[in-house]
């Protein structure tokens, strides 16, 4: 069977979809599967065993300056999409950009979610078979039962993201881990004081930590987290994010915020605690016995708010929200150990 799935975005979504194309590819081994992703995710989407191509696209690009050349870009890619027959094509996104690509595929049936399952409901009239599955389980769950109404297989309880073994250039150090501390969200972020306290509670035990950066201010926020103890360091240079994949997998544990590394490593299956403000992890937290979801307990009336700006704090200000503020190191720091054990 020759199958196109289309799952473009983002990072945290790709990895949603592992453990779905592990089930497939256990229940028919012989699916020959290509993933339709943005060029951005190209690299992640190859990391599963059970993709036979990745088929990149620009469509945020194309969509965003609407260009002469980027029409005839597409079109050009389209062309090229086409050449392939495919028995079926899988739009697992439900989005309405996501639904209309399914229309340029050369293939002979089209699946979704249907109106009532769909993100965006407008996406299932552009499938052939609508598939219900329940909005409110976590986007893993959704994937899985996705793919097991499509394809006609039971879905087991237990799952894997299947992609840990391709990185094994290194044995797993059972006196490294990482942190994670950036987050593209002002308010998902965790105070400095907060990341110094865990550093020092980790190297007093023996641990070594490196701080994972992307941006000049994470770079910045990692060098402050170094100088708690000479056992935490950054990285020189900015790593790819197979580079960062390499190190995660082979870390004794890891602590990051609601961001596209900590839900890697929790696709990796390293032991990972990941830190909840304004974002709730009910349906697109990391997923697993390896893993914690921890926020602030009690919650406040105001979470999850999921907004970039606090209302409780000035536009311009740099201080640490409430949500976020009084999530206590030493409790991130049990929970930790709890998993790494």
């Amino acid at each position: 069977m020759k199958i196109l799935l289309i799952k473009m975005s983002s990072m945290g979504d790709l990895f949603h979809t592992f453990p779905a194309l592990t089930d497939l590819k256990a229940h028919h081994p012989d699916a020959e599967i290509d993933w339709l992703v943005e060029e951005s995710f190209a690299e992640i989407a190859a990391w599963h065993p059970a993709v036979n191509r990745v088929i990149p696209i620009n469509l945020r690009q194309w969509m965003k300056h609407k260009r002469r050349e980027d029409l005839r870009a597409f079109k050009a890619w389209r062309h090229e999409l086409q050449q392939k027959q495919y028995d079926l094509v899988l739009d697992a996104q439900g989005l309405l950009k996501s639904a209309v690509i399914t229309r340029f595929a050369n293939a002979s049936e089209s699946h979704g979610y249907h109106t009532d399952s769909a993100r965006e409901a407008i996406a299932s009239w552009f499938y052939q078979v609508k598939h219900h599955v329940n909005k409110d389980e976590h986007a893993v769950l959704r994937t899985r039962k996705l793919f097991a109404s499509t394809f006609g297989y039971p879905l087991e309880e237990s799952f894997r993201f299947g992609i840990q073994e391709h990185f094994t250039g290194g044995s797993a150090d059972s006196k490294q881990l990482i942190f994670i501390p950036g987050s593209s969200w002002r308010t998902k972020l965790w105070s400095l004081e907060a990341w110094q306290g865990l550093t020092v509670l980790a190297t007093e035990q023996g641990y070594q930590v490196e701080i994972i950066w992307g941006s000049d201010d994470e770079r910045q926020m990692a060098d402050c987290i170094a100088t708690s103890h000479p056992q935490a360091w950054r990285s020189a240079e900015r790593q790819s994010i197979t580079r960062v994949a390499e190190k995660l997998v082979s870390a004794a544990g890891v602590v990051g915020m609601d961001t596209g590394f900590s839900h890697l490593s929790g696709a990796l299956e390293t032991p990972t605690v990941a830190l909840y403000g304004p974002t709730s992890p009910t349906k697109v937290g990391l997923i697993g016995d390896h893993t914690v979801n921890m926020t602030l307990t009690p919650a406040l009336p105001c979470m999850p708010c999921h907004k970039r700006q606090c209302r409780f704090l000035p536009a311009d200000s740099a201080e640490t929200p409430p949500c976020m503020k009084d999530i206590d190191p030493s409790h991130v720091w049990q929970a930790l150990q709890e998993k790494m054990s």
